[in-house]
C-alpha cells in the first residue's frame, strides 16, 4: 500500500479539475488506486457544492469546509489486538508449513494451507 501525502491528494484534485485528466489515467500515472482517486474527487466536489451553498456571513463554516478539502489524508486502522510471536505460534506455523511441504511432495497441491494457516493461528 502507497502512503498518500497531502501533496499528492492535491496534485490528484489539480489532475482531474486543471487538466481534465480521466480517474483511470490519473491512477496510471501515479500508481495510485483508482478507488482512492474517486474517493478523493468525490469528497472534493461534495465540499464543494456545499462551499457554494453558503451565504456571506458564514465565514467560519467556509473555513472549515476548505479545510477539510485540504486536509491530509487519513487510513482506517483496525481495532485489532496486537498479538504477540510467541514460541507457540512459531512452532504451529512451522507445523503448517511442514505439512504443506508433505502434501506438495504426496502430490495433493491443491490441499495446501496457505491463506488458511493465518486464520488458524
Amino acid at each position: 500500500m502507497k502512503v498518500i501525502k497531502l501533496k499528492d491528494k492535491q496534485e490528484i484534485i489539480l489532475e482531474y479539475i486543471r487538466n481534465g485528466k480521466s480517474q483511470r489515467q490519473i491512477s496510471r500515472e501515479t500508481g495510485i488506486s483508482r478507488e482512492t482517486i474517486r474517493k478523493y474527487i468525490n469528497e472534493y466536489e461534495k465540499n464543494l457544492v456545499e462551499l457554494g451553498s453558503i451565504k456571506e456571513g458564514d465565514e467560519l463554516i467556509k473555513v472549515d469546509l476548505i479545510d477539510e478539502i485540504v486536509k491530509t489524508p487519513k487510513y482506517k486502522t483496525g481495532k485489532r489486538q496486537k498479538r504477540v510471536l510467541t514460541d507457540e505460534v512459531i512452532d504451529r506455523i512451522k507445523f503448517y508449513l511442514k505439512e504443506n511441504e508433505n502434501k506438495r511432495l504426496n502430490g495433493l497441491s491443491k490441499q495446501q494451507k496457505r491463506k488458511r494457516i493465518y486464520m488458524k493461528l
